[in-house]
């Protein structure tokens, strides 16, 4: 329930980080969109790469926060852990405002 009430402050303080950094509305949504919605579904749990970068996302972290259920052991697929998913869900936001706090001090506005 936390993770769920989680999500929406976390993808409005990403946004908000794409959008200092790129400093264009249209772009910023397009951005945020593809970023928070459309490239986890690019990449699947079969291949170790692939894996790796899709629980590196925030809507993978989230799938993987309110599942109630461990996955089979027999599945082929890497899944994420529960630790590992509350990392993303914490450097996701971090990041992107610590980058648009370092980009505003250093642009010449």
């Amino acid at each position: 329930m936390v993770a769920s009430a989680l999500l929406a402050p976390v993808c409005a303080l990403v946004g908000l980080g794409l959008g200092v950094l790129l400093r264009h509305a249209a772009g910023t949504m397009v951005t945020s969109v593809f970023t928070l919605l459309m490239l986890p579904t690019m990449f699947s749990e079969s291949n170790r790469w692939s894996a790796d970068v899709k629980h590196a996302l925030v809507s993978a972290a989230w799938s993987r926060l309110i599942q109630n259920w461990g996955p089979e052991p027999g599945s082929l697929g890497y899944t994420a852990t529960v630790p590992g998913s509350w990392i993303v869900y914490a450097l996701w936001p971090l990041i992107t405002v610590a980058l648009a706090v370092f980009v505003v001090r250093r642009r010449d506005v």
